[in-house]
């Protein structure tokens, strides 16, 4: 993956056809997963999308939790359009190619493939250790794909953030 900024300030990242289909595949469960209600997500991914432990420490409760968890998830929803976009500009699946993101899509970009990595951790109860490169090597089947996914989005996003 290469990632060049524009004229415009967005980025053009250009990706490899194995890369291409993995972006592919995280925007498409993105999309199915911003369309959970919160009480119906993981409650390892709902806590760490919707920091119900965090509301509670900061004296958040009841109906005031509930409203925060609705706006947050509204968010979430309000990236629909982003995703599409971004799903409709990529490469084929598989292929190698360019994809363009515009400056002002940025952020959101950024939030949305880490709400994927915050996703991967929780659905395997990942912890700080766990996301170290010998975990990693030492992980095997579902696990070891969720932490690949979690270390190259982590790249991803520090390319797209670089001047």
């Amino acid at each position: 993956m290469k990632v060049s900024r524009t004229k415009g300030g967005g980025r053009e990242v250009e990706l490899a056809g194995p890369e291409s289909a993995l972006v592919r595949q995280v925007l498409e469960s993105l999309n199915e997963a911003y369309q959970t209600a919160p009480s119906e997500l993981d409650p390892m991914v709902a806590n760490l999308w919707y920091g119900r432990a965090g509301l509670k420490e900061a004296g958040i409760r009841g109906e005031e939790a509930i409203h925060w968890i609705e706006g947050l998830h509204e968010v979430r929803l309000g990236r629909q359009s982003a995703l599409d976009r971004w799903l409709n500009s990529l490469p084929t699946a598989g292929h190698a190619g360019l994809w363009n993101i515009a400056k002002e899509d940025l952020e959101t970009l950024v939030a949305t493939l880490n709400d994927h990595r915050l996703r991967r951790a929780g659905e395997f109860d990942l912890g700080e250790g766990d996301l170290e490169v010998k975990a990693m090597e030492k992980s095997k089947g579902d696990k070891r794909v969720a932490l690949v996914e979690i270390h190259f989005l982590a790249w991803m996003i520090e390319l797209l953030l670089q001047e």
